[in-house]
C-alpha cells in the first residue's frame, strides 16, 4: 500500500481520474496550468469535480492565473495545496530556475490561502520565494523534491527548508524523479530509500510521505515505474531495520492523516 502526495494523471494522461490509483489509499492530483487558459482550467477542474474518488484530493501547480475574483471560484473546489509557480518567474512569484522573490500579488494570494485553509506547496520556488511566503503563512509543505544536501538540484530542499516545514507541522513528499535523487548514474529505489532515510533520521518520521510526479515525468527509477512497483521500495526500510508501524507511516499513513486533518474525508 501507498499513498501519493502528487501526480499528474489528471491533466497529463488523459483518462478518467475514477479508474486510476486504485492501489492507493490517498492521493493529490495536480491540476498542472501549464499553457492553459482560465476556461481551460475550469474545464480541468469540472473534470475532477466529475471524476475523482473519494480517496483523491486535489493540488494547483502553478496558480499565477488566479486573482481575486477566480479565487473565489476555486476555492469551491477544495484544493488542499498550490504551487505559486512552476519553475520559472510568473505572476506570483519567483520559481527555482528565477532569482525573483515573491510579489505583492502572490503575498496578498498566500494570505487568502492560509485564510481559507489552502496550503502553499513550495515546490517549484526558489529559497527567496520560499522565505518570503514563511512571513504570511504557517500552512506549508512540499509535494514533490528531494533532499539537497545528497543531490544538489534547485528543486530539492535544503536541511534548514525542511526544517522550517516541520516546525510548522508540514508536509514533505519524497518524488520518485531521477535528477533529483541522483545528478547522473542509473537511478533506483535506493536513491528514493537514501534522501528519505536521511531525513527522517534527522527530522523525525512524521514529516515524509511520498510524492511520486508519476505522469508528471519518465525520468523515474528503474525499478520504480508505477505503484505496483511499491514493494521494491518497502524492501530497502524493510532490510534497514524499520519497524513495520514506521514504514506505513511514511508509505501511507503520514499524508492519510494530514489530508483528513486538513481537507476532511469526502
Amino acid at each position: 500500500m501507498i499513498a501519493d502526495f502528487h501526480h499528474d494523471f489528471l491533466t497529463e494522461a488523459n483518462g478518467d481520474l475514477s479508474l486510476f490509483g486504485r492501489e492507493t489509499v490517498i492521493s493529490v492530483c495536480a491540476l498542472f496550468r501549464g499553457k492553459r487558459n482560465v476556461t481551460e482550467i475550469f474545464d480541468w477542474l469540472e473534470k475532477y469535480k466529475k471524476e475523482h474518488r473519494k480517496n483523491q484530493y486535489l493540488a494547483l501547480e502553478d496558480c499565477g492565473y488566479l486573482n481575486e475574483e477566480l479565487i473565489e471560484k476555486i476555492e469551491c473546489y477544495k484544493p488542499l495545496c498550490a504551487t505559486l509557480t512552476w519553475n520559472l518567474e510568473n505572476e506570483l512569484a519567483g520559481g527555482c530556475l528565477s532569482s525573483a522573490g515573491l510579489k505583492k500579488t502572490g503575498s496578498e494570494l498566500v494570505k487568502r490561502f492560509d485564510k481559507n485553509g489552502i496550503f502553499v506547496d513550495c515546490a517549484h520556488l526558489n529559497e527567496k520565494s520560499f522565505y518570503q511566503v514563511l512571513e504570511h503563512t504557517d500552512k506549508i509543505v512540499d509535494s514533490h523534491t528531494c533532499c539537497k544536501e545528497i543531490c544538489d538540484h534547485p528543486r530539492n530542499l535544503s536541511f534548514s527548508q525542511v526544517k522550517e516545514i516541520v516546525l510548522r507541522r508540514g508536509l514533505i513528499g519524497i518524488t520518485f524523479v531521477g535528477k533529483f535523487l541522483k545528478s547522473e548514474g542509473q537511478v533506483s529505489t535506493e536513491d528514493v530509500f537514501i534522501h528519505t532515510d536521511t531525513l527522517v533520521q534527522k527530522f523525525g518520521i512524521r514529516s515524509f510521505c511520498f510524492g511520486s510526479d508519476f505522469y508528471g515525468t519518465e525520468d523515474l527509477p528503474s525499478d520504480l515505474k508505477n505503484y505496483f512497483d511499491a514493494g521494491n521500495l518497502r524492501l530497502h526500510f524493510e532490510n534497514a531495520g524499520y519497524k513495520s508501524k514506521d514504514i506505513d507511516a511514511i508509505f501511507f499513513q503520514n499524508l492519510e492523516k494530514f489530508v483528513i486533518k486538513n481537507n476532511g474525508m469526502t
